[in-house]
């Protein structure tokens, strides 16, 4: 979709609908005038018109096909809808898809006549599996990234959009730096030290990243229930202590081969698993705490997680270092 017609009206986009059913039918009449149709498309939405077409409601797929055929429409159809207005852009109508969450989005003129749909699967030229919740979360991932594209409609606004994070990287690495300077004298006498710190760095944001990645899922669960936010925060955190402590007993063992002193061995491994798991802790919560604010975690979680896993880890490496070989 090119940036230009994110600000074009919505008419130019709308798709027809052909799922609608009247108000005065019943669940049985409303089956068979929709059999009568012979629809080919995907049903996503069944709406709920009057006489002059005026947008009534919304049934679910589910009331009409287990509720009595005798069962009016007016009695099982939802009235509560989101609707966009015909004079609206593509561009609000995609932020309402992805904020919204839903597979399509009725337009309607002033006088509430129904005039097409905004689908999903039409911007995104791909067919929409609805009974796939996964891929219905990778879809409005994709909406998310959309909606940013049309915010961001020059080559200035991305530049100043992203490089605020970008600045993020920057002042963890000269972060990094002083830090390296403070303690370097640990590091002129114990060079095994300094060999091993990119390797510590890496595994601090690799996993700090994961931890993110699982918090990112738990947002995408359309009720967060602070139970199940506490559970999958301790659940990640055994994780982490596991792999945290693996990967310090390998690489401590390894440094040894350096002939450096168990001490030094000492001093790697425990340094591995203080930063890896206080990076993940990092990771996990950063995210949680970014969408408490109403910021986007998408854009902001990376760069000032990796901001953060990187002072941290080189700060309490290099200060065990001190502490136990000076």
């Amino acid at each position: 979709m090119k940036k230009n017609t994110f600000n074009k009206p919505l008419l130019d986009y709308i798709v027809p609908v052909r799922t609608t059913i009247h108000v005065d039918q019943t669940i049985e009449e409303a089956l068979n005038f929709l059999r009568g149709k012979h629809i080919e498309d995907e049903i996503i939405y069944i709406y709920v018109v009057d006489d002059e077409r005026k947008l009534i409601g919304v049934v679910p797929t589910r009331k009409l096909l287990l509720c009595e055929g005798d069962t009016p429409i007016s009695s099982v159809m939802e009235s509560s809808l989101i609707t966009l207005n015909y004079d609206q852009t593509l561009q609000e109508a995609i932020e309402f898809l992805e904020s919204h969450r839903l597979l399509a989005l009725p337009v309607i003129d002033e006088n509430k006549h129904l005039l097409g749909v905004i689908d999903v699967g039409h911007y995104l030229e791909e067919k929409v599996d609805v009974a796939n919740s996964r891929r219905r979360f990778d879809i409005f991932q994709m909406i998310g990234m959309v909606v940013e594209e049309g915010k961001h409609a020059s080559v200035w606004k991305g530049y100043w959009s992203r490089m605020p994070w970008i600045f993020c990287n920057i002042l963890g690495g000269f972060t990094c730096a002083v830090i390296s300077y403070i303690f370097e004298m640990v590091l002129a006498k114990v060079l095994v030290l300094a060999m091993f710190i990119p390797l510590l760095l890496t595994l601090s944001e690799s996993v700090s990243m994961q931890s993110m990645t699982q918090s990112m899922q738990i947002l995408k669960k359309q009720s967060h229930f602070f139970k199940y936010i506490i559970q999958s925060l301790i659940r990640e955190w055994q994780t982490v202590a596991m792999i945290a402590i693996s990967s310090g007993i390998i690489v401590g063992s390894i440094s040894l081969f350096w002939k450096s002193g168990v001490i030094s061995a000492f001093t790697i491994a425990f340094g591995i698993i203080f930063s890896v798991i206080l990076s993940a802790s990092i990771g996990a919560l950063i995210p949680l705490i970014l969408h408490s604010l109403k910021w986007d975690p998408r854009v902001a979680a990376g760069p000032v997680v990796l901001m953060f896993a990187d002072v941290l880890t080189t700060a309490i490496y290099l200060s065990l270092g001190t502490w136990w070989l000076l």
